[in-house]
């Protein structure tokens, strides 16, 4: 690397925690703090932290949010009730704090993948929460303050950066949805070409069309000086982990967060069967799927959390609308697996939940580059599939998935040129039409 290249990131670390500084070391003690809890998560001390972040919040809530000024108590989780997106937006002033209405605080909203648009107001404690948390998780995975990011999302003009602030931040935008071979062959060279230290953040499908692309020009690992590699939003198969880790030389994680809250999960590097729990800026649950009871750990159920630092929009036992199983790992609770979107689950013909893993398992099928899985009716599937002409598996194919959906199974498959692409720039893997008809 050279010498240049290493000053400019020094400079910009200095940069960051130089203002950080003159601003009261806010973030650095966020920071602290959340090491102090992620790292330690046995201790008493921690115990205590924890227990004393949610109290707090639970006390200014119960006094200065009108949704929650009667039937609850300060002191149980408990009694508060579970929210989704639905029951934030029919009155949203409600969970408004009292002590923040009429600021002008930072508002983010959610991509509405779930068919539910969601805004939430955020206060500068909560910003710089977030921020302490992206330093610690991104630190965790490989990545440090002043390394370029590679960002592979879809760049709507919600999230587009100026110049100035791109080389400030040093980030350099992908845009995910024009992922192509003349788009592939100059980033590539590009990535060569730059000497920095680097890593990558960004959907698991922009990773997957890279793997492909190098596939299929038979590349060699490339030496591109990538510190890191995260994937966000979708589930990353395994195949796409182990062969964008061969290419980029640097070990994969997965990170489970959202726009409303922040991060709160992330796979330790080189261990991809569970995510630690951000424990320290968010209190998890899981609930069973039709009732507001805790689940069994080992049972899939819905992903309920609770903002402890979002002061100004408080959520509180806020239902994400994702599915998840909890298993304790040495004594802490971790997340097992992610399932994605709750309305979205595919049921077999019994009428019980499947693992979305069995659209993970026929990725693994040579020429599938895209899959998706419908439920239409009780018993009836549609699975698109974008392949190359080697595709010759498909009795294989629907053999698989009879033996998780039920041998009753009626499966018609639907060659396609390519999967729509949500607003946000993600794909669906899996759509559940009957479900919706039903609660219609």
């Amino acid at each position: 690397m050279k010498p240049i290249t290493r000053v400019l990131e020094s400079f910009r670390a200095f940069l960051f925690w130089s203002f950080d500084s003159s601003t009261g070391s806010k973030i650095r003690h966020h920071l602290k703090d959340v090491t102090t809890i992620l790292e330690n998560p046995n201790t008493q001390n921690t115990k205590i932290l924890k227990t004393h972040h949610l109290q707090i919040l639970l006390r200014h809530v119960v006094n200065n949010t009108p949704y929650y000024n009667k039937g609850v108590s300060e002191t149980d989780l408990n009694t508060f009730p579970v929210v989704n997106k639905n029951i934030l937006n029919q009155e949203p002033a409600l969970f408004i704090s009292t002590l923040v209405q009429n600021k002008a605080f930072k508002t983010v909203t959610t991509s509405g993948s779930s068919g539910a648009l969601l805004s939430i107001t955020q206060d500068p404690n909560k910003i710089n929460r977030n921020t302490a948390d992206n330093l610690y998780f991104s630190k965790k995975a490989g990545f440090k303050i002043g390394y370029k990011l590679y960002y592979l999302r879809h760049w709507s003009t919600y999230f587009k950066k100026s110049k100035s602030l791109q080389w400030l931040q040093n980030i350099r935008p992908v845009e995910v949805m024009d992922l192509t071979e003349k788009t592939l062959e100059p980033l590539i060279k590009e990535l060569k070409q730059d000497n920095s230290n680097k890593g990558w953040l960004g959907y698991a499908s922009g990773f997957e069309s890279i793997c492909k692309y190098l596939d299929a020009i038979n590349s060699k690992p490339l030496l591109t000086n990538v510190k890191s590699i995260i994937a966000i939003s979708e589930h990353l198969s395994e195949q796409t982990r182990v062969r964008i880790g061969y290419y980029f030389k640097a070990a994969v994680v997965s990170r489970y967060s959202n726009m409303e809250n922040g991060i709160l999960a992330q796979q330790p590097v080189n261990e991809h069967e569970y995510y630690q729990i951000n424990e320290a800026s968010y209190k998890m649950e899981i609930l069973e799927i039709e009732q507001d009871t805790p689940a069994a750990y080992g049972k899939i159920g819905r992903i309920i959390v609770t903002d402890l630092f979002n002061y100004a929009n408080p959520l509180i036992r806020y239902d994400t609308g994702d599915l998840g199983i909890m298993v304790l790992h040495q004594g802490v609770p971790v997340l097992k697996r992610i399932e994605g979107r709750a309305s979205d689950s595919i049921y077999n013909t019994q009428g019980h939940l499947v693992s979305s893993f069995m659209i993970i398992d026929a990725c693994n099928f040579k020429g599938i580059h895209q899959i998706q899985l419908i439920q239409e009716s009780k018993n009836t599937y549609t699975i698109k599939l974008k392949t190359s002409e080697s595709f010759s598996n498909e009795i294989e194919l629907l053999s698989n998935f009879n033996t998780y959906l039920g041998n009753d199974a009626s499966i018609n498959i639907e060659y396609v040129e390519g999967l729509p692409a949500l607003a946000s720039g993600k794909q669906k893997i899996t759509v559940n039409k009957y479900q919706k008809s039903i609660e219609a």
